[in-house]
């Protein structure tokens, strides 16, 4: 399952045939599709009355150029709304199985270890001598209900002889005296550890499937078979609560356990995907080179009339253990499977942040990323058109006054619907960021429950261990008498070893006598404690306690019997004849343990590998740091980054994104709440654990960046005033406007030909930095002044937004050009709102004329008049700085400068 946002727009490829089916229940994509076909609709009219009032504005490549972005904003929105649909119910059918084969690869140790049990083998020798009566079988079903307990996965514990006849179990209400389940013979005939069936077994007979755990019973020192003892799993009850964790009450979609055959074993839903029916499931598709094929990893499938959208997800395994060969699946109705939820899911999150984390280079492609920049352009290049079709009525004195009123309003229009244009596309595109946070978002929250319910599984487990093994005859017997000896110290030691071998998550075991002296340690590193007194309190709590199903867990600190590192203990009290004897501890191997949780929990891509940059930790409640997969937080350390998100109420849950070392992270945390009894309301023992995970949403520096560019494309983008504004007062005279950086000026606009896109401006040399250089314009070479050097305004401005204005301040005057950073607006100004104010701006060097307040669709601004006499002189003055080049004469200056001769020498 891939977590990470793709960098194509597409995670999971819409495939053409199930494109209408699916894109008609996304309800924001269809709202956006509904504004912009109206925009087309508007574009077409304003297109046909551009050709026939002739503007001069060309609008068939903006048509087409809006289009092409308008299709991959769609395309995109509606990829990203199925990714985020895959994405959370792939990680709802990967974890339903997933956390089943854990729950199982436990079980595959509870029946080996059971099975050897000497209470079991000494009934089974009584039983074959005859001698076993009444009062023997209900000392072993005592023994089997202590079992159940502590292992409330089991609802029976069955013992049978050789020849299948049941001799002791649990469950009084089961009729069942003997069984011809195949299980049986194969248990007695097998040296593996465990047989796991799941089906039917007479065994169970009220039940359509079981899953029955068997293995055969034996002493120690010989493998002939006594007898076969069967555990029976609450499957049913396990998968209710799997499927209670992962799909909350509000959730449209089904999860399911499939088998081998696709047939459903397990439903959170019976009454819309019921047991024991055959499901279609994605066929998985190898890509190749040549094909280009992707993997199917969902699949538009019907059933019972109704069409879903579904996901299948084979397990990852545990340790080795793959389970029985199921398959989790999760179904959701087509018609909710895009339920727009983005916003409540966003709705606590920093707008800053938010906005921020949205135009990540890691999240999104360059092409995603540029879809804004895109649209941006292209109303650039509309403005300049329009911009252009304002001076040009301005200059053609062949209109008429009311065809020219008529011609400024239609380009009015034309700009106007431009930005209409380019503004659904943004909210598109921000709609499809935020769908892409949003997942991820999601998703920390997800894993980081996942971390947690996998610590309290595994630690429910520990709780089950440890007062099991307290009832280990061996234990009793030996710590009754007053005095141990070497042997008695070895055959404890013995069955710490055979323990610790079977249960691979401990480091040591630990056996100490009533006074908490050290008698016997699994592990041979720590036989050198032996005698040693356990000063812990959890050792002493442990000695005190007078129930089989207490027990007792250490703090997380630094232990002797654990390397002297920071560990958890599980101890329970050893009692015999109702009397305490000793106690034993069971010292947890925390950190590859712990370790090994959080890398599960990790986000992964769709090749297993860990999403880069993301880790996860556990915390207490003390802000310590329990476990993490990042080494700058290391275990005992204080964790201070996101404390409030470590003070969540009991099962709580939150996310947020937080900017930490200079890359921002979506972190999702969720608190311990225990698993069945282990930490429940009735449990003694409450240790507040919260797990926290990471994942990486982009970083700072490269965010700023981007967004930094987007600022200085969308600053100075300009409405031009409609017609009737600019003819309320009728001495009133055009200026075509442009900006400097963020710097407002203007000229008359009958002194500017039109603006055009340059980027072969041919630089001179030995001239002032303010000649820009020169270009061909028609016929003529044109010197170009570049007003921000002029005027000492620091910016730059890219080679592709490169734009010059052509000069030409009257039919004898040389033209000239103007490089600019962005066109503005043409208003109309009356001579009496023109203040000359050109003596204040020496000190900024601006050649003005004057200045005037004009209102524009962002309020009253400054708008600073230049002299196109005084640019003249300028250029005139750089012109000088030349020195002698070989003369071109192949194109000619369009007019006489001082110093033109230069120009057109270098030219």
């Amino acid at each position: 399952m891939s977590v990470t946002p793709v960098k194509t727009a597409v995670n999971s490829a819409l495939r053409s045939h199930d494109t209408p089916a699916m894109t008609k229940h996304m309800s924001s994509l269809n709202r956006y599709r509904e504004v912009l076909q109206q925009l087309q609709g508007t574009w077409d009219n304003l297109s046909l009355l551009s050709q026939l009032s002739g503007t001069g504005t060309d609008m068939s490549e903006t048509r087409h150029a809006f289009g092409q972005v308008t299709t991959d904003v769609l395309d995109s929105l509606a990829a990203e709304t199925l990714n985020k649909t895959v994405t959370a119910i792939s990680a709802k059918a990967q974890v339903a199985v997933d956390i089943v084969v854990r729950n199982l690869f436990e079980r595959t140790a509870d029946i080996g270890f059971l099975a050897t049990d000497n209470k079991l083998s000494d009934f089974l020798d009584k039983h074959l001598a005859g001698l076993a009566d009444d009062e023997d079988c209900l000392l072993l079903q005592q023994r089997f209900a202590e079992y159940v307990k502590k292992y409330s996965v089991y609802f029976n514990v069955i013992l049978l002889d050789s020849n299948g006849h049941v001799l002791v179990q649990l469950d009084d209400h089961n009729p069942v005296q003997a069984s011809a389940d195949p299980l049986i013979k194969e248990a007695l005939h097998s040296n593996a550890p465990y047989i796991e069936v799941f089906r039917h077994s007479d065994l169970v007979p009220d039940a359509a499937s079981s899953l029955i755990y068997a293995s055969k019973v034996h002493h120690d020192d010989a493998e002939t078979a006594l007898g076969v003892l069967c555990l029976c799993f609450r499957f049913e009850n396990e998968m209710q609560g799997i499927f209670e964790h992962l799909i909350r009450k509000e959730d449209w979609c089904v999860g399911l356990l499939l088998d081998s055959d696709k047939r459903v074993i397990a439903s959170s839903d019976h009454y819309q995907i019921p047991l024991g029916v055959q499901l279609e499931t994605a066929q998985m598709q190898t890509a190749t080179a040549d094909s280009g094929m992707q993997d199917q990893d969902w699949i538009i499938t019907r059933f019972a009339g109704r069409l879903y959208l579904a996901v299948t997800r084979a397990t990852k395994g545990y340790q080795g253990y793959m389970g029985p060969g199921w398959c989790g699946h999760v179904m959701v109705p087509l018609d909710h499977a895009f339920d727009d939820n983005v916003a409540s899911i966003i709705a606590g999150i920093d707008v800053k942040l938010l906005g921020k984390v949205m135009r990540s280079p890691l999240l999104f492609s360059p092409t995603l990323l540029g879809i804004p920049r895109q649209a941006a352009t292209i109303q650039s290049k509309l403005n300049q058109s329009v911009w252009n079709g304002n001076i040009w009525q301005k200059r053609d004195s062949s209109h008429n006054p009311q065809q020219n009123s008529f011609s400024k309003m239609l380009l009015w229009e034309i700009s106007n619907t431009g930005f209409k244009t380019q503004n659904v596309i943004e909210k598109t595109v921000a709609d499809l960021y935020q769908t892409v946070v949003s997942v991820m978002l999601e998703n920390s929250r997800f894993f980081a429950s996942l971390a947690v319910d996998i610590m309290d599984r595994n630690l429910y487990e520990r709780a089950n261990d440890c007062r099991w093994w307290a009832l280990t005859a061996t234990f009793q017997q030996l710590l009754a008498k007053p005095v141990l000896t070497s042997q008695d110290q070895a055959a404890i030691t013995k069955v710490l070893s055979y323990i610790n071998r079977a249960y691979t998550v401990y480091d040591n075991l630990v056996v100490f006598d009533r006074n908490g002296s050290i008698v016997a340690t699994s592990n041979p590193a720590y036989h050198g404690l032996i005698g040693e007194t356990i000063a812990a309190d959890w050792a002493r709590a442990a000695l005190n306690l007078r129930d089989t199903q207490e027990y007792v867990v250490s703090a997380f600190e630094p232990s002797p019997l654990y390397r002297n590192k920071s560990t958890y203990i599980y101890a329970a009290a050893i009692r015999n004849d109702e009397q305490t004897v000793g106690g034993i501890g069971i010292v947890f191997d925390s950190t590859p343990q712990f370790s090994a949780m959080l890398a599960d929990a990790l986000p992964r891509n769709a090749d297993s590998t860990a999403v880069a940059g993301s880790f996860t930790l556990y915390v207490d409640d003390k802000l310590r740091v329990i476990s993490s997969t990042s080494s700058e937080f290391s275990i005992g350390s204080e964790f201070t980054l996101q404390p409030e998100l470590c003070q969540l109420p009991k099962g709580g849950a939150a996310f947020d994104i937080v900017l930490y070392n200079g890359n921002y992270y979506a972190v999702g945390a969720r608190a311990s709440s225990g698993y069945r009894e282990y930490k429940d309301a009735q449990d003694s023992y409450q240790n507040h654990v919260t797990a926290l995970i990471f994942i990486p949403l982009g970083k700072a520096a490269e965010i700023n960046a981007m967004m930094e560019t987007e600022r200085q494309l969308q600053h100075n983008q300009f409405k031009p005033a409609t017609a009737q504004a600019q003819a309320q007062n009728p001495d009133a005279e055009e200026y075509a406007t442009f900006y400097i950086g963020q710097h407002w000026l203007g000229l008359p606009a009958a002194q500017i030909i039109e603006a055009i896109q340059v980027n072969d401006i041919k630089s001179l040399p030995d001239t002032s930095s303010v000649l820009e250089g020169m270009l061909k314009h028609q016929d003529n070479v044109v010197p170009v002044l570049n007003l921000a050097k002029l005027t000492g305004v620091e910016i730059q401005i890219p080679e592709r937004d490169k734009q010059v204005i052509i000069v030409q301040a009257g039919p004898k005057l040389p033209k000239f050009g103007l490089l600019v950073s962005t066109l503005g607006e043409i208003p109309a100004i009356a001579p009496d709102a023109i203040e000359s104010l050109s003596s204040l701006f020496a000190t900024v060097n601006i050649p003005a004329e004057g200045i005037a307040k004009v209102m524009t669709e962002r309020g009253e601004n400054l708008l600073i008049l230049l002299s196109a006499n005084n640019l003249i002189t300028r250029i005139s003055e750089a012109a000088q700085q030349l020195n002698a080049q070989p003369v071109n004469t192949a194109v000619k200056t369009s007019a006489a400068y001082p110093g033109s001769e230069m120009l057109e020498q270098a030219a």
